[in-house]
């Protein structure tokens, strides 16, 4: 019954694909909380673009939680800027705790001392993903003097909580650039020490407040020396003893040097914007639903699942369809749900984690 259950699933993500249609829910609402941050990092174009009286209030993103857990959205993920530069974060994931979805967070690790920690531990939150950009001279480099040790306190901390009963798993997020491209195995093994329980290795984007932005001549994009270095990383990562940090590919590793090197084709890659991932901005206290392409429903005015089903949804995911250029985001990829080919393969597989 499960590997039923997990079929249909599958199978209405890929048929809405096909139909440009959302016949299911999204997999993920994602709240861009705050543009708000503490750290002013090297490659990050989010901090200060809004300002704080602009934000969402409590009661409306609570509001939206609700909604999304009524519609059938199995999780809710906060993002920044940095999220608990909100004194409502700890609420907002009791919020989604109590409307029984998982919640996430990212964060940057260095505004969690032990009291942020419990507090986090008691809201019920489901996942804390760190943003770590490499070993510490690299991170440190990126985004300041002392933000490695930050980061990695916060882990040991949230290690306690865990130990003391709290059932939440424990992730890193390392954006690949010429900088870093020679520590991803070094990084996971730092990892397994601080008993990450998931590491994903994401692109690098010339701009990550707007992923369409094309230059891949900035700073931080990994040349052809880079590159190679990055294939012999990955290989390597390829005969590692499977275990703790598992690496979560989703998109595939192998597909990075091809999408640095611009020879990825849309071909390569099965884009799911406008289905898997809903993303929540907002202007002016005003939450407004989103695809990288563009606005297609202002919250205050209809509900999450009217927004995703409007007409310029749908306009916006033929735009997303015809897309050339391959972003390899994790929120737009779905390689389970790709083909029925692939669909049957995770089937057959039961692994559905």
């Amino acid at each position: 019954m499960r590997k039923f259950t997990h079929f249909l699933r599958l199978a209405g993500f890929w048929l809405s694909r096909r139909a440009n249609y959302p016949f299911v829910p999204p997999q993920t609402v994602q709240f861009s909380l705050t543009s708000r941050c503490n750290l002013s990092c090297k490659m990050c174009s989010i901090a200060g673009r809004q300002p704080e009286e602009e934000e969402l209030s409590t009661s409306c993103v609570k509001g939206l939680i609700e909604q999304a857990a009524a519609w059938g959205v199995k999780e809710v993920l906060f993002t920044g800027g940095e999220p608990f530069l909100r004194g409502d974060i700890y609420e907002l994931c009791s919020c989604v705790a109590r409307n029984r979805m998982r919640s996430i967070i990212t964060t940057n690790g260095t505004l969690l001392d032990r009291d942020a920690c419990r507090r986090l531990a008691a809201s019920g939150v489901g996942h804390v993903h760190f943003s770590l950009d490499g070993l510490e001279k690299t991170h440190d480099f990126l985004r300041g003097k002392g933000t490695f040790a930050s980061a990695v306190k916060a882990f040991g901390l949230l290690q306690d909580e865990r130990e003391r009963g709290a059932a939440f798993s424990l992730g890193a997020a390392f954006t690949v650039m010429d900088i870093n491209a020679g520590e991803l195995c070094d990084f996971v093994r730092l990892c397994a020490g601080l008993r990450t329980d998931v590491v994903n290795f994401q692109p690098f984007t010339p701009d990550n407040g707007d992923f369409s932005v094309d230059d891949t001549g900035l700073r931080f994009w990994p040349g052809p020396e880079k590159i190679a270095l990055l294939k012999e990383q990955i290989d390597e990562l390829g005969r590692m003893a499977p275990g703790r940090p598992a690496i979560f590919q989703e998109p595939s590793l192998r597909l990075l040097p091809e999408y640095y090197a611009g020879t990825l084709g849309p071909r390569d890659w099965t884009c799911f914007g406008g289905f898997k991932t809903a993303f929540i901005c907002y202007s002016k206290r005003t939450p407004l639903l989103y695809t990288c392409h563009g606005i297609c429903g202002g919250l205050d005015k209809m509900k999450l699942p009217e927004a995703w089903k409007s007409p310029e949804a749908y306009r916006l995911r033929l735009h997303s369809r015809s897309c050339a250029k391959p972003c390899l985001q994790s929120c737009y990829s779905f390689s389970a749900a790709s083909s029925l080919g692939a669909i049957m393969k995770k089937c057959l597989k039961g692994n559905f984690a």
